[in-house]
């Protein structure tokens, strides 16, 4: 009787058991390696980073006699010369420093923690002095009381406003929209101040002008600091009625809003270097110029005099109507007449016409 065949069974293969995968590590080495860096890091972000967060260049500040550091610490903070209110304390409290030397400061943009309070806590106090600038329209007559007041160079001041990379410096200006940081009003001033930084100083006053109510309002208007300084140029130039600044305002922001042009007569005679002429004639309309806002839309390049504050703030709280024009009135009275189409204008237009031509004014 035959065998029977037995047939073995695949062997089948043992699994292989799962290595057990070790947790990640660091060896004490690393450990303390990391916690160095840390240390450092912080250490230099503390004392060393920048921690300005101003504009201009430079920054001007006066302090008073008896003012602590943290008095200072929160009102930097609040006028938005520092990033970082908690560490300018802490390295304050580091250096021991509690009280500070009455003085004006020239604060310098980029500036750590420890550069900072270094300067103000032994830094030379340089004598300031209280000046008043009068209220010009004039560009040319601002900067000669400017530099007559600060005791610097008229012709150096010129010339600087006219450096793309000086304005560029003060604050992101071109050399037409720096303007905008003259104001009249007073100031406390270095005494034989540098015509730069006479510029310095003027940038850091406007800056100062934008706290966090008017920025608020800027981005109401859906415009930028420096074109409402612009449009607030144009406004003082329409009007010395404080009570229609809102209105006028209103009217160019709805031309804005609509893609229309301002044609400012103002504007206009800026361009010809004859602001007191009453009358724009074709000549003046012709003229190829940024500041034609009768050929250019949009607002012009820069301010087309010096405004005062008070007319800044009240393009800010500007009147919303449906006005898309305005007129003087015939009756040399110095306020307007506001229409909403074209038609009505004209007639208004005709009266102050009249009205001129009644008085013999023709220029």
């Amino acid at each position: 009787m035959a065998k029977k065949r037995v047939i073995p069974k695949p062997k089948v293969p043992r699994k292989l058991a799962a290595k057990k995968s070790k947790g990640f590590s660091l060896s004490p080495r690393s450990w303390l390696f990391i916690a160095g860096f840390v240390f450092l890091f912080a250490t230099w972000y503390l004392t060393c980073a920048s921690n300005t967060a101003f504009r201009s260049s430079a920054y001007y500040i006066f302090i008073s006699r008896g003012t602590e550091i943290e008095e200072l610490a929160d009102t930097l903070s609040k006028r938005k010369v520092i990033k970082s209110t908690l560490t300018f304390k802490w390295m304050a409290s580091m250096m021991n420093i509690e009280t500070l030397r009455p003085g004006m400061y020239r604060l310098e943009k980029g500036w750590g923690n420890f550069r900072l309070l270094s300067f103000i806590d032994d830094s030379e106090i340089r004598p300031s002095q209280l000046i008043d600038l009068a209220e010009y329209r004039s560009r040319k007559r601002t900067l000669k009381e400017l530099s007559k007041l600060t005791n610097t160079d008229e012709k150096e001041l010129i010339d600087l406003l006219g450096d793309e990379d000086e304005t560029d410096d003060l604050g992101g200006f071109t050399t037409e929209s720096v303007y905008c940081i003259f104001r009249p009003g007073r100031y406390r001033v270095y005494k034989n101040m540098k015509p730069e930084e006479v510029l310095e100083y003027m940038a850091c006053q406007y800056t100062q002008l934008w706290d966090e109510h008017r920025r608020e309002e800027s981005n109401r208007l859906d415009l930028t600091e420096d074109e409402v300084v612009i449009l607030a140029s144009i406004v003082y130039s329409e009007t010395k009625q404080r009570s229609e600044m809102p209105t006028i305002a209103g009217v160019y922001i709805n031309r804005l809003h609509d893609n229309m042009k301002l044609e400012s007569d103002p504007t206009v005679l800026f361009a010809h270097t004859s602001m007191d002429s009453r009358r724009v004639t074709n000549k003046h309309l012709s003229i190829e110029s940024d500041y034609n806002t009768y050929k250019r839309k949009g607002l012009p390049p820069g301010p087309i005099c010096i405004v005062p504050t008070f007319v800044i703030d009240e393009v800010l709280k500007y009147d919303s109507h449906q006005y898309y024009y305005f007129c003087a009135k015939g009756d040399q009275s110095g306020c307007h007449n506001f229409s909403k189409d074209y038609n009505e204008h004209l007639k208004n237009a005709k009266l102050y016409r009249n009205g001129l031509d009644k008085k013999k004014i023709y220029k």
